[in-house]
């Protein structure tokens, strides 16, 4: 394409084969160039013409001329032989400007004129200045002096003629030998400062010459028509290819076709005013048939007689943008899996957004949690957990469309943005897609003998919304709903699921201060033995009385504690709280032990075990009456790590007693690790013995069990007489529940021993 005013690019054609050299003119021809020597030589035949000119005219001495002939026969051959015999001894430099300035005086003073041509001289300053240098001109005014002394005593003997007078003679030789002294010593001044132009030439010249040659940087001598005419040994780590290589090559033809029209539109407009170009970023042809990413910048430099060209500076910055791609990546894909984060996420679904209201097209986003994950990283590691994690992504991606997103938010959660045809035969169809791609189990590099079941809780939201976080936020309160309702479930998002997310919040926010302003309370349920109905014990349990709705039951803030954490903190209330206590009652007369309720995150604390010890020496009571009690479930989260803690806390003396007994999982070999002093048979059974033959011979299994290894059973949920009298011919060992008391405040409790008829220890049987 042309530009107007200026240089053209050349027009696209062929392309040409790097180091194939088009249109580039060869070098300039040899010129003749008189070195200052060859004019020494030279000046010999043309001072005879001269002289014979002259000398027909009269103007010169009447000398004969075979003298003229032989002298400028002689005069040659002398500085032929001291050139061709002369070496490095400083010597020979005085013998060559002494026959130089003898050859001078015989000349000047067999004209006659000697004293008036003295100036003559200054042909030998000039001389050896070029070939010598500055140094030369002390030795050139030392031997023209003794040749202009030597020369006036050839005329004051009557050897040299001479057309002068001698006085005239004697002060025209004065003035002239001041005024040719003067000349060789400016002659001297002269090519000093000729040779410290020259070296300073030099020295800038090498310095440029070696930062271009040793430069990681490619340099680039471009004429008009963007053929390059010079290339720097950098080319080599560029492109591949030698200098020589890249010489006559036009310099657009390596470049990336697709950024070609835009290096060329770039360029054209440098040619069309001089100056320096904005750096331009483009891809540039490597031998091996890889593009490097390059920058470059261009400099008008035709103006400039050493240059004639356009200079390009090219920086290989394919490193750079790699690094950039990857951090780009980064920054919107999980480091873990490779699929899209939270932040890629929202941009795809703001456009999935934008095109649903463009092309009236069905939308949806499917919030995943896989179910109860964390028992992977406690049992297995979490780096069997992270290779479970890819493989959930990988099978999540290869099930649905291309179109599709599938992301991950984090930990166990992750995320689909689906669409159009993707929807075509439902979005419930579509979830329950994901739930059978996790049917199969997964098996876990080293640990393939345990192939490993997952499910996962879906959240659906499907239709516009406002943004797309709104739309994510709405298939989160889905994704709660479907955990709420037991997992391995999907739950589409309706309009009343919001309110009742607002009002867990609210309910969070309530419960962050509760602790602070006193709200929680304690209730404790008595513990009978079941043979005598003796007060042994009491449990205790944990109220809220909230200022505006009253006392909350338990069921709705319990799991709220345990979701924002805030259950180590009154986990560590109720333990001081109920340990107080039961020392305040024994210190009465009443040895009650007292049952504690702990959960997962308080027993996977770091701390947990010194809060223990600190509140059984603040509080004074005996390690023994102390009864830490722990879910089924619990012991099977990450089986070795709660053995030690269990261990660490037995250590204290307190005893420890399972939770629910008969509603988990663990096996008889797994309950014989740990260190377990009682075990409660959930009250699910007992309300059902007289019922169900099963719950009966469950009973039955699980006292004779406890019995077996040593245990003491506890009852729970008694409320019957016929139960009491069951779980007695059965010898369980003690039971709680209605029929003995519901639970009731701390006051009421030592009057409830006293009136309730049961037989309760006397002071002093501690």
């Amino acid at each position: 394409m042309d530009s107007a005013g200026g240089a053209a690019l050349p027009a696209p054609g062929p392309p040409q084969e790097v180091g194939e050299v088009g249109g580039v003119p060869s070098a300039n021809p040899r010129r003749f160039v008189l070195t200052p020597r060859a004019f020494s030589y030279l000046v010999g035949p043309l001072a005879l013409v001269v002289i014979l000119v002259l000398r027909r005219f009269g103007a010169v001495a009447d000398v004969p001329l075979w003298a003229w002939l032989v002298f400028f026969a002689i005069v040659p051959a002398v500085s032929f032989l001291t050139e061709r015999f002369r070496s490095e001894d400083p010597i020979w430099l005085h013998v060559d400007i002494a026959q130089q300035v003898a050859a001078v005086t015989i000349a000047i003073y067999m004209t006659g004129w000697g004293p008036g041509l003295v100036g003559m001289y200054l042909f030998v300053a000039v001389l050896n200045g070029s070939l010598v240098g500055a140094s030369a001109w002390r030795l050139v005014a030392i031997w023209t002096l003794i040749g202009i002394t030597g020369g006036e005593l050839a005329i004051a003997f009557h050897l040299a003629p001479s057309f002068l007078s001698t006085t005239r003679g004697g002060f025209l030789t004065l003035l002239s030998g001041v005024g040719v002294l003067f000349g060789i010593r400016l002659t001297g001044v002269t090519v000093a400062q000729k040779e410290l132009a020259e070296s300073t030439l030099r020295t800038n010249e090498e310095r440029f010459r070696s930062l271009v040659q040793h430069s990681s940087d490619t340099t680039l001598l471009m004429d008009g028509g963007g053929i390059v005419t010079y290339a720097s040994p950098a080319t080599v780590d560029l492109l591949g290819r030698s200098p020589e290589e890249v010489e006559g090559v036009v310099v657009v033809e390596l470049v990336h076709p697709v950024d070609r029209q835009r290096v060329e539109a770039r360029f054209s407009s440098l040619f069309d005013q001089t100056g320096v170009s904005e750096p331009v970023q483009f891809r540039i042809a490597h031998r091996d048939g890889t593009w490097r990413h390059a920058e470059a910048i261009v400099a008008d430099r035709r103006g400039h007689p050493a240059v004639g060209g356009f200079v390009a500076n090219l920086r290989d910055i394919t490193e750079r943008k790699e690094a950039e791609t990857l951090l780009a990546h980064q920054a919107l894909h999980d480091p873990l899996t490779g699929i899209p984060n939270r932040t890629l996420i929202l941009d795809r679904a703001e456009q999935m957004l934008a095109r649903s209201r463009r092309d009236h097209v069905p939308v949806a986003v499917l919030f995943i949690d896989l179910d109860n994950f964390k028992d992977i990283n406690d049992s297995l590691g979490h780096g069997a957990g992270d290779r479970v994690l890819k493989a959930v992504a990988t099978r999540f991606t290869a099930s649905l469309r291309a179109s599709d997103t599938v992301g991950r938010l984090g930990g166990d959660e992750f995320v689909v943005l689906a669409e159009g045809l993707s929807l075509a035969a439902g979005p419930e169809l579509l979830a329950e897609r994901l739930h059978d791609v996790l049917r199969e189990p997964f098996r876990v590099e080293g640990f393939e003998q345990y192939p490993l079941a997952l499910t996962a809780s879906i959240g659906l939201a499907v239709g516009d919304r406002p943004s797309a976080s709104d739309l994510l936020r709405d298939a989160d309160i889905a994704l709660y709903r479907a955990k709420a309702l037991g997992k391995n479930r999907t739950a589409v998002f309706e309009p009343g699921m919001q309110s009742e997310a607002l009002d867990r919040l609210a309910l969070e926010m309530d419960l962050r201060g509760a602790l602070s302003e006193g709200q929680y309370f304690l209730v404790y349920q008595p513990v009978v033995a079941l043979d005598d109905l003796s007060a042994c014990g009491v449990e205790a349990l944990l109220r809220w009385r909230h200022p505006a709705r009253g006392v909350v039951a338990p069921g709705e803030f319990i799991p709220a504690l345990e979701e924002t954490g805030l259950i180590l903190d009154v986990g560590r209330w109720v333990l001081e709280e109920a340990c107080r206590q039961a020392a305040e009652w024994r210190s009465h007369g009443y040895p009650l032990s007292m049952s504690v309720n702990v959960s997962a995150r308080q027993l996977e604390a770091d701390g947990f075990y010194e809060d223990v010890r600190c509140v059984l020496a603040d509080s004074g009571l005996p390690a023994g009456a102390l009864i830490l009690e722990v879910t089924e479930t619990m012991l099977m989260r990450d089986t070795d790590g709660v053995l030690g803690r269990l261990r660490e806390l037995k250590s204290l003396g307190i005893r420890i007693a399972i939770d629910d007994f008969g509603t988990g999982y663990s096996s008889l070999a797994y309950l014989r690790r740990f260190p377990v002093d009682t075990l409660k048979i959930d009250q699910s059974f007992v309300a059902n013995m007289s019922e169900s033959p099963e719950s009966m011979a469950l009973i039955h299994t699980l006292v004779e069990l406890g019995r077996a290894l040593g245990l003491e059973t506890l009852a729970e949920g008694i409320e019957e007489r016929s139960q009491l009298e069951t779980l007695q011919k059965e010898r369980c060992e003690r039971g709680q529940g209605f029929l003995f008391s519901r639970p009731i405040p701390a006051e009421e409790v030592e009057q409830f021993f006293a009136s309730a008829g049961l037989a309760l220890p006397t002071r002093g049987e501690r």
